[in-house]
């Protein structure tokens, strides 16, 4: 499918390959009455559009490994009777990470009048380029799965350049890159609305140079390699994460104002302002900077200590803005996920007005809404549509802030809340396709899937369970969507990955001593996955029957109906299924040790039923649940975590249908974290991201019991 007429992929010559550049591509566009425009673009890595200086467009939808998604954006009622200003803004990365490609930079655009070219990047040079200065380039990362900070040098006319006014800019040569491989976008374009804050929560002094005891200094820091690519930290520009620990803040003064639009700052002061709930998006401002000065914009989930942390979970939430005396509209390149917003004013006179965020989200809207008459199911489920809609905007993504990476395990649950909000599953079949484009992933063994993709782990980590996940999640996108075709298409995949697994298997059948991240979920569990671990051979099993049933392999389903057997007969110590085997000279033998999780495991994938296991089903529905561990009831058990024992749980309360025990329960998983955030988090406490995709899937089982 031919995409572009006459564009090429262009970049600032010598800078393809640079890590954090960004680069200004600028043309005219004139306004015909009656004639309609329509703009189309690919970039690497990200790319924002703005029209006559006013912010359109970020982009582009992410893709497999040498491939781009095309966005295509009709511009016919934004643009201006005459002529307008049409600027593409680019920062290519060039490091690895969970969320973006190491990818060579480039921009193709192409603007079509009633499609007819009428501008290309190219060799015709319609668009004039830019190296920008203005962001600094010499950042540290965000964080170890996220790509490069933020920080800014803004002086009177510094965006100029979007409409035509090019004084102070370095202007590029630019150079034709190797032509690229294009496709559909495949999704809806997103739309973006703003959310204001709602309330001041405190103001305060601060002052700068105070000495910690110790610096906090994460692996995103310490690390930079071929393995995770960065700038060192003896050549950063300015070391953002020690700037924030070397101030003290003192005369604090609680508010709880309505937020008026108007922040007045000085020299030594600060104010936190809240927003109704947790949002994720692009940080929004108005500066009006009276005296030259310096802006640091801090942001986190939640209060700790009735402060912001800008270093919470080993991230980067912080920009800082070196500002000269002038008028300036400030909105971060990249998105940011938080409940509160500190400004901090370290030097100089300052008035910001009009704090927003700018959402970033599920391009389509949500069909589905609660049926019942609970309020705090009613809120746990608007919840779960904030947490889906903040953790899908172009993929099915774990959280908005540390990562937002696209993980398999975590997409399965994620796709069936897709279905239930909108009827449909476009973005979930444009998840699986990355996987079904690559040719090849790099650093991981042949065979094997990417835990997380589009992403590149250069450490050679990969977690074989959630390659499993990836084909238990293709036989569910076969129930819903009937669409044999695409599911034909990764038949190699899948087959190659079984291959994979073949050398691991023991004389028993069961998968023994697995390489690299063995991982069942964020528990005693996951201290218990060799030599032969139970919850990841029922997976296993699952694994094997699904594939069967996808390409109509029967010597796959016997095959997994012999590994069950050998599981019930190994694991099962007549109470409880035990969660390991530890191997020696005399052969394997079971540890004795048993977690809630395995339990779920076996009957999540059908290793045991109610029918075969009467006592441990009456245990696990009567006696297990939230409150478990509180009541003292069976201590010997290690408790679940939220992911993805307690979301079993609930699965298969809700499939024996075990309705308002599910509901029940689900108030006490979920409402404390919606009363207190608006979105579901990815732990049962708020110590980890409190806002991750899968935990939508609480809508999900609201709607199956309702």
């Amino acid at each position: 499918m031919e995409f572009f007429h006459k564009s090429r992929p262009v970049w600032a010559d010598g800078l393809e390959r640079e890590i954090n550049i960004t680069c200004g591509f600028y043309t005219k566009a004139e306004r015909k009455a009656g004639k309609q425009y329509l703009i189309k673009l690919a970039a690497s890595s990200f790319y924002r559009l703005f029209l006559n200086g006013k912010f359109v467009y970020y982009g582009p939808a992410r893709c497999a490994h040498g491939y781009y998604r095309v966005d295509e954006i009709d511009l016919t009622e934004q643009l201006k009777d005459g002529e307008n200003d049409l600027a593409i803004e680019v920062v290519g990365y060039n490091v690895n990470s969970f969320y973006s490609l190491d990818q060579p930079s480039f921009l193709q655009a192409e603007l079509l009048e009633d499609g007819k070219t009428i501008a290309a990047t190219g060799e015709n040079n319609d668009f004039t380029g830019f190296v920008l200065k203005q962001r600094r380039r010499k950042m540290q990362r965000f964080s170890f799965q996220r790509a490069i900070g933020e920080s800014y040098m803004l002086h009177p006319g510094v965006d100029g350049w979007r409409c035509g006014d090019f004084t102070g800019q370095e202007q590029a040569k630019l150079i034709c890159t190797e032509e690229k491989r294009m496709i559909a976008r495949g999704i809806p374009l997103n739309h973006f609305t703003i959310v204001e804050p709602d309330k001041v929560i405190s103001r305060g002094r601060v002052r700068t140079g105070v000495i910690p005891q110790s610096y906090k200094k994460d692996r995103s820091l310490t690390n930079i390699s071929e393995q995770l690519k960065g700038f060192p930290e003896d050549e950063l520009e300015l070391h953002l994460s020690d700037e924030v620990q070397e101030m003290e803040y003192f005369d604090r003064e609680q508010v709880g104002d309505i937020y008026t639009g108007t922040s007045s700052l000085q020299e030594g002061t600060f104010e936190i302002v809240s927003l109704p709930s947790e949002k994720t998006g692009f940080i929004g401002m108005d500066i009006h900077c009276k005296k030259d000065g310096i802006l640091y914009i801090m942001v986190d989930e939640t209060l700790i200590d009735q402060d912001v942390d800008p270093l919470s979970m080993e991230c980067l939430n912080v920009i800082r803005l070196d500002i000269k005396a002038g008028e300036y509209s400030f909105l971060s390149f990249e998105t940011f996920g938080f409940g509160f917003l500190k400004l901090v004013c370290t030097a100089g006179e300052m008035t910001v007005h009009d704090i927003h965020l700018l959402e970033y989200r599920y391009p389509t809207s949500i069909s589905s809404s609660y049926q019942g008459d609970n309020p705090k199911l009613a809120a746990i489920y608007d919840s779960a549509i904030e947490t889906f809609c903040q953790n899908a905007p172009d993929i099915f993504m774990d959280c908005p802030t540390r990562e937002r990476a696209g993980w398999l395990c975590d997409s399965f649950f994620t796709a069936r809340v897709e279905h239930l909000f909108t009827g449909e599953n476009r973005m979930e079949k444009g998840f699986l396709e990355n996987f079904l484009l690559a040719e090849k992933f790099k650093c991981i063994p042949d065979g094997m899937l990417p835990m997380c993709y589009p992403a590149d782990q250069y450490d050679g980590n990969f977690i074989p369970n959630w390659a499993m996940w990836f084909v238990i999640e293709l036989g569910d996108y076969l129930k819903r969507t009937g669409d044999q075709t695409f599911v034909s298409l990764l038949q190699d995949k899948v087959y190659a990955l079984l291959d994979y697994f073949i050398p691991f298997e023991n004389e028993y059948g069961l998968l023994e001593k697995l390489e690299n991240w063995v991982f069942v979920e964020w528990s005693k569990a996951n201290e218990l996955v060799q030599d032969v671990n139970f919850p990841t051979n029922m997976l296993y099993a699952a694994t094997l029957k699904t594939a069967g049933e996808l390409y109509h392999d029967p010597a796959l389903i016997e095959k997994s109906a012999r590994l069950a057997d050998v599981i019930r007969e190994r694991s099962f110590d007549g109470s409880y299924f035990v969660d390991n085997e530890i191997r020696d000279e005399n052969g394997l033998h079971p540890t004795g040790e048993r977690t809630e999780t395995c339990q779920y495991y076996a009957f999540f994938f059908d290793i045991a039923t109610p029918e075969q296991y009467p006592e441990l089903w009456r245990v696990l529905t009567e006696e297990f649940g939230p409150d478990r561990v509180k009541k003292g009831l069976h201590p010997d058990i290690y408790p679940a975590n939220a992911f993805i024992g307690n979301y079993m749980r609930l699965d298969i309360l809700t499939r024996y249908r075990l309705k308002e025990r599910c509901l029940e329960e689900i108030e006490g998983y979920f409402y404390y974290m919606a009363e207190k955030t608006g979105t579901l988090w990815e732990n049962i406490t708020d110590y980890a991201s409190c806002n991750h995709g899968f935990a939508s899937y609480a809508a999900y089982l609201i709607d199956k019991n309702i």
